[in-house]
């Protein structure tokens, strides 16, 4: 077999691809043509607001600026302002796990919703974390999509594959998370965390904050893993391989909390987008 036929491979799989990332005052965008050799477009728009109709008005001035009007896969991924993350219990009944039904989880995950963010929540779309009922999961909703079908954004061009997802998840997806310990993700003015034991998610929170001030940072960090009771465990700062702007942040949080903490540098399998370098408000 060819040396080559790998690289060949992978060059392939970038044909017709476009990621977008929705930050809370842009949105970015990455073409790839087909092609062996395919060309990168970017491009750019402001988002005026959080809501649905501003989503769309931004989406449609993006997708003018690209080329295509066909494309093979289109990804979305969703900044952490527009993401709600939260930890449903595990459900109980007389001291055993129960088995609901798909529709009596989803009546349970909307349940627990409310009860957080009250009626606003009524219409947010939300995803559940893939996990036996026994275990706590993790619930995603996305406010900026309420009353709109996420195929509407980009209509009407076509395609023939399109995901939109939270960025932090899709992080977490594509990387090697440790057994135990907290880790930590940054993006334009917020952190999340997510803390782990035995495998499982036990915590999981954010800070909206610049990314500049790493007094407040480094105290907010600290707290959360005091009232955890998890001083002694490792802090892992995952970003994606590559990925400058959010290694400059992780290691000046690094500096600042030495001695303080075990940390470690954790990162990606691979690139989610490379887009995270037109992101100047990072660094």
């Amino acid at each position: 077999m060819s040396r080559l036929l790998p690289d060949m491979l992978s060059q392939i799989r970038w044909c017709g691809l476009t990621r977008m990332l929705v930050t809370a005052d842009n949105i970015l965008a990455e073409y790839w043509a087909a092609g062996l050799q395919p060309r990168r477009v970017t491009a750019q728009a402001t988002l005026e607001g959080t809501e649905s109709l501003a989503l769309q008005a931004a989406m449609t001035a993006v997708i003018a600026q690209l080329p295509a009007t066909n494309w093979q896969r289109i990804e979305i991924y969703l900044a952490d302002q527009h993401v709600h993350l939260m930890l449903l219990p595990a459900i109980q009944q007389s001291g055993q796990a129960s088995a609901l039904s798909g529709t009596e989880l989803q009546a349970y995950a909307r349940a627990m919703l409310l009860k957080t963010y009250g009626e606003t929540a009524v219409q947010w779309p939300l995803r559940m974390q893939d996990v036996l009922q026994s275990h706590a999961s993790l619930l995603a909703t996305t406010p900026v999509l309420q009353n709109m079908a996420a195929q509407t954004l980009i209509a009407p061009r076509k395609y023939l594959h399109m995901s939109v997802q939270p960025y932090t998840c899709a992080l977490w997806a594509h990387s090697s998370l440790p057994a135990d310990g907290t880790v930590v993700s940054a993006e334009p003015h917020m952190l999340r965390l997510l803390h782990l034991q035995q495998g499982e998610v036990t915590h999981v929170a954010s800070l909206v904050s610049d990314l500049a001030e790493v007094d407040s940072m480094a105290a907010w960090l600290l707290r959360e893993r005091t009232l955890l009771g998890v001083q002694a465990s490792a802090c892992y700062w995952l970003s994606e391989p590559g990925c400058e702007p959010v290694a400059a942040v992780g290691r000046r949080l690094s500096q600042h909390l030495a001695g303080r903490l075990t940390w470690k540098n954790l990162y990606s399998a691979e690139a989610i987008t490379s887009l995270w370098q037109e992101v100047a408000h990072v660094a």
